[in-house]
């Protein structure tokens, strides 16, 4: 009897198995329907799905989406009242809120704008309000890809929250910094009195344009030669300065402000010596968001506090409430004197901050990292089980924005118990993420995960590395993903390019590497560490010059070390933001990691004077 028990839930066991993978092959197939506009296609596959099915909230809503492109709204708005599912309520607003404003209907406008902040901020500027969030937001803003928020600043336009000189100094902002692309969009939706095409002629060839003579009879010829002289200070410095001697007296003085700003914003990303000299020609009002981050970055180098605490106190808000600026202005106040206002921000930002910059706080107030908790059991319901089997069908990038806005609306603890779910499926760039948005002593495990132990720890007592680097390391490059291709192609955990594993595998007699092993953990592990090694011998086993050399190559690291002699004004000087970030999340996580293995404390303000293996490797 027994035995036939045991056949009978095998054969279910089997049937179940088979079901599941058919649900999943029809929700993949209905995907590619929907993404090709194939209605009757679609209807086939969806069919096939049960209404219990954790896919049917998204295929309920791309049936109305279906329906949307042909002009009819009513099953989106059902789906935005009733859904079961939380995400497919916000995604239902947003389209409705999108497809509203096309249609040019107020009323139903109002009802769904206040699903986007640019949105909300769109209904208050017409309703005669809204001009400090408009002034925020248009600070801030960089690439002009959203539709409401380009609707929210044509309006802030026609309104007066913003000027046609506010509109001229964006473009002036982002043309002359050299993000090309985003003038372009900016051109399609602004009348600036300059066309992209004058515009990106202008910047390739930037210090030829600035040496010529040029009328200035119009407004748009006059921005275009403040944008050749702010572009061509990136790499004909010593042009760009001499110039715009010459044309500064024909332009005003808050025109003038700007383009010797972002003159001398790229002297600072330059590490030029004349960064703060440059940035004094030019008051604080002409300043844009990088020219002010910059500043602080280039005072930082020249060793001027007085300098830093006054631009940090220039800043907007939303850029002055960083935990960057944070940090750092406490750092200038107790340089300048003031130790117990000082004390007090450093407390304030230890106390609200995990990252790098919380941990530096916490090292100046000698507080220990936080205590790790035990986490809850694992659980996923809703759409954090949507996103789990989104992804079993093969949808990556839809998984995980369906995972992401779950973590960021969801409670402490249904996050929590869902990030471990993900972890015991080894999605670590999920469990991670939901552990990182809890913010939560007891997401401490789930944040800080040690999978593929046993052979990360074979390499890294091989080559003598610092376990809490590796696994830091390893956390910022792939999370912990072993099939991760980036799309420089490079491969595995920890992110290798296939032309450094070829040179590495060549110098090191690893005769079996063929470039299909690099996803497999062992052989990435070993080509990875192998290098780690490498550059660890090089630069004198220096964490933040490793770090910086894996990311941008030993080249730029080295040029960098040579001329930043302190370990955290280098941190934040390096040029690139993503070796930036990407340095910090390292050592944050290092430390992280180091607590969680039972390691001596390394406090990263002193991170010069340690070596990589200064630390034993964890058991």
């Amino acid at each position: 009897m027994l035995r036939r028990f045991s056949i009978i839930s095998a054969v279910f066991a089997v049937a179940a198995a088979f079901s599941a993978a058919g649900e999943s092959a029809d929700f993949s197939r209905a995907e590619r329907a929907f993404g090709k506009d194939r209605r009757k296609e679609f209807a086939r596959r969806a069919e096939n799905i049960p209404a219990e099915s954790p896919y049917a909230p998204w295929l309920e809503y791309r049936r109305a989406g279906l329906e949307l492109r042909r002009g009819r709204a009513e099953t989106l708005e059902r789906l935005r009242a009733g859904s079961p599912s939380p995400y497919v309520r916000r995604r239902a607003a947003r389209d409705l809120a999108e497809y509203y404003l096309r249609a040019k209907m107020p009323e139903k406008f109002a009802e769904v704008a206040e699903v986007s902040p640019c949105g909300a901020l769109l209904l208050r500027l017409r309703r005669g309000g809204g001009r400090q969030e408009t002034a925020a937001l248009w600070d801030a803003e960089t690439k002009f890809r959203d539709s409401l928020c380009v609707a929210a600043y044509r309006e802030a336009l026609r309104s007066g929250a913003l000027s046609q000189d506010d509109v001229r100094f964006k473009l002036r902002s982002l043309a002359g910094g050299g993000l090309l692309s985003s003038a372009r969009r900016f051109l399609r939706t602004f009348d600036a009195g300059v066309s992209y095409r004058d515009v990106r002629k202008t910047v390739l060839r930037a210090a030829g344009y600035i040496r010529g003579k040029h009328s200035l009879s119009t407004p748009g010829r006059r921005d275009l030669v403040m944008i050749a002289a702010m572009a061509a200070a990136k790499n004909h410095p010593k042009t760009a300065v001499k110039r715009w001697r010459a044309f500064s007296r024909y332009f005003s003085k808050s025109e003038n402000d700007q383009v010797w700003a972002k003159i001398a914003e790229r002297a600072a990303r330059a590490h030029r010596s004349n960064a703060m000299d440059l940035y004094r020609l030019a008051s604080l009002s002409g300043h844009d968001a990088g020219a002010r981050a910059w500043r602080v970055r280039a005072a930082l180098r020249a060793g001027d506090y007085a300098d830093i605490i006054r631009t940090v106190r220039r800043m907007p808000e939303e850029q002055a409430g960083l935990s960057a600026w944070r940090y750092w202005h406490a750092a200038a106040l107790a340089r300048a004197g003031d130790k117990t206002k000082s004390r007090a921000e450093m407390r304030a930002l230890a106390e609200t901050a995990d990252d790098y910059y919380g941990l530096l706080a916490r090292e100046e107030l000698d507080v220990p990292p936080v205590a790790p908790q035990k986490p809850p059991p694992p659980a996923a319901s809703g759409d954090f089980a949507m996103a789990l089997a989104v992804r079993r069908a093969g949808l990556n990038a839809l998984a995980r924005k369906i995972w992401e806005d779950a973590a960021k609306h969801g409670g402490a603890e249904e996050v929590l118990a869902a990030a471990r779910a993900a972890e015991n499926e080894q999605w670590y760039l999920a469990s991670i993420n939901a552990a990182d948005v809890a913010d939560s002593p007891r997401a401490h495990e789930i944040r800080y995960p040690t999978p593929y132990r046993e052979t990360i720890d074979k390499y890294v007592q091989k080559f003598n590395l610092d376990a809490a680097f590796v696994y830091a390391l390893i956390r910022r490059e792939s999370r912990f993903m072993p099939k991760a291709v980036s799309r420089a192609r490079a491969r595995g955990l920890m992110q290798v390019m296939p032309a450094t594993a070829r040179k590495v595998a060549n110098r090191h007699g690893y005769g079996r590497y063929r470039l299909p092993r690099l996803t497999r953990v062992d052989t990435n592990v070993i080509i990875g560490a192998t290098y780690l090694h490498d550059l660890a011998r090089r630069f004198d086993g220096h964490p933040v010059h490793v770090a910086a050399a894996y990311n941008a190559g030993p080249g730029r690291a080295a040029r960098w070390r040579r001329k930043n002699s302190d370990t955290l004004i280098l941190v934040e000087n390096i040029p690139f933001l993503e070796t930036r970030l990407y340095v910090k999340a390292v050592l944050a996580a290092r430390a992280h990691y180091g607590a969680r293995f039972g390691l001596p404390r390394l406090p990263m303000s002193a991170l010069a004077d340690l070596a990589m293996a200064s630390a034993p490797s964890a058991e």
